[in-house]
């Protein structure tokens, strides 16, 4: 049910002086309890921060909706979805004493952006983000923490350092705090989240480690982390979570070694003896994938409430393609022509934006760096050679319209570069430069000239790709 063009201001003590404005006003504050909460449910399916200000209008609309704050991790209904962390740049990095403990979101479908208050990267870093929902580490005891970063929601796992062990045996368990965060930098770099909630509300977290190729699981209250006793087949990508599962395009043991599949983790399930815990089945092929074999070559995405594959059909680089997961397992092997005005990003993992929100993209478009396999000369000259030495070209960023299939530069100049991207900076700048693994955490908007200082604050290392 749509809002009226005026915004109602139901409840007594109304302003207007108008008779129309009054019966309005009555006509609004008299709505059933039910009704209105139909209606604020069918907001908040929309954004979370829309149904907010629906239950700001009036008491009355107040008290007849669910509050967010207390069932923001454990009712899915209220996870942010559509809300990612974006780093600052210009060296703030998440808890920048300058920025006294705000850090910064955007919405992926409107472009809005929010600034919240969460002092808690003092001493917690980011490994992940699913629905919006912040999967972080807490120095120095190494707990796993999932916060709802609009209600300040938090569900406790248990601290993830007795997991170590069991991924690399013979490890000493009494390493230093210092010697720990070493070696969780290794093990937990790339990590990926799921989280799934059952309805008496447990909450159950998976950690995809894509360096070892296991999968951990908890659920909040657990004492400890679980490991898969089954191995990830050999990834071809990041492993990306979707509606409570995760999915990686992966080589099939069982299969030739230039064919991969689209594989699915599900939830971690109740044991069949019954005795309360939890087993983790082992990953399900669920479709050969049509699209080119190599590493990095094709994403598994989140696009319009769809899980979609998109990447490279040639050797060349040179053609792009996008196909629906429910297609292809339909047996469908036509790909997309048209995304609407989304425009999908490859850097660490498929990334879809709506470019409604962000003038500086293009709609029903992929944007991704983009290897040359030109040559050009250096400032070095060779004298065996009798000209100046070559080197291959810097990738560039460049956009892939669907439509027509042509490329376009989506960034002015090279940001792989020798010189420092120059200000103001576009959202490409932002997920192609200071959201790369390396650098979010530092702020810092990448080029070939930087290399990132750890002396300051060492233990943030650690972290995700910094889009949430």
């Amino acid at each position: 049910m749509p809002p009226p063009s005026t915004t109602p201001q139901c409840g007594a003590g109304s302003s207007s002086s108008s008779k129309r404005g009054r019966l309005e006003a009555d006509s609004w504050a008299s709505l059933s309890q039910d009704l209105v909460e139909q209606i604020g449910w069918r907001v908040l399916a929309g954004d979370l921060r829309d149904y907010v200000r629906f239950r700001a209008v009036c008491t009355h609309w107040n008290s007849s909706t669910a509050p967010p704050r207390g069932r923001g991790v454990t009712d899915p209904r209220f996870h942010p979805r559509r809300w990612m962390l974006l780093p600052e740049g210009y060296g703030l990095y998440p808890g920048h004493p300058n920025l006294g403990g705000y850090v910064r979101f955007f919405n992926l479908s409107t472009g809005a952006f929010v600034r919240i208050h969460l002092p808690l990267f003092d001493d917690h870093v980011v490994l992940d983000s699913t629905d919006g929902l912040l999967l972080l580490l807490r120095h120095p005891d190494t707990a796993i923490r999932l916060l709802h970063p609009f209600t300040g929601d938090i569900a406790e796992l248990p601290p993830v350092w007795p997991l170590l062990p069991q991924i690399k045996p013979g490890i000493s368990r009494y390493l230093t705090a210092e010697m720990k965060v070493q070696e969780l930098d290794f093990f937990l770099r790339g990590v990926c989240a799921a989280v799934s909630v059952n309805t008496a509300g447990a909450i159950a977290v998976m950690l995809g480690i894509d360096i070892k190729r296991r999968v951990a699981y908890a659920t909040a209250g657990d004492q400890r982390w679980f490991l898969s006793d089954w191995e990830l087949p050999h990834l071809q990508a990041r492993t990306m979570s979707f509606q409570g599962k995760l999915y990686a395009t992966a080589v099939n043991p069982a299969d030739k070694i230039n064919v991969y599949y689209i594989c699915r983790i599900d939830p971690p399930q109740p044991s069949a003896e019954g005795n309360h815990s939890l087993t983790l089945q082992p990953p399900r092929m669920l479709v050969k994938s049509p699209l080119l074999v190599g590493f990095g070559s094709a994403h598994l995405v989140e696009c319009g409430s769809e899980l979609m594959l998109a990447g490279f059909t040639d050797v060349s680089l040179a053609h792009l393609a996008v196909y629906k997961v429910s297609d292809l397992i339909k047996g469908r092997v036509v790909p997309l022509t048209d995304i609407g005005d989304h425009a999908i990003f490859f850097e660490g993992h498929g990334l879809c934006v709506s470019a409604k929100g962000f003038p500086s993209i293009s709609g029903n478009s992929i944007i991704c760096r983009r290897r040359s396999f030109q040559m050009v000369e250096t400032g070095d000259f060779n004298p065996l050679l009798g000209r100046r030495a070559m080197q291959p070209a810097c990738p560039r960023i460049d956009q892939y319209d669907l439509g027509s299939g042509t490329w376009s530069p989506a960034i002015d100049e090279d940001v792989y570069s020798d010189v420092t991207p120059a200000s103001p900076y576009t959202l490409a700048h932002h997920i192609f430069t200071c959201c790369y693994r390396s650098y979010w955490n530092k702020g810092l908007m990448v080029c070939a000239a930087i290399t990132p200082d750890w002396s300051l604050k060492p233990n943030l290392r650690i972290g995700g790709d910094g889009w949430m």
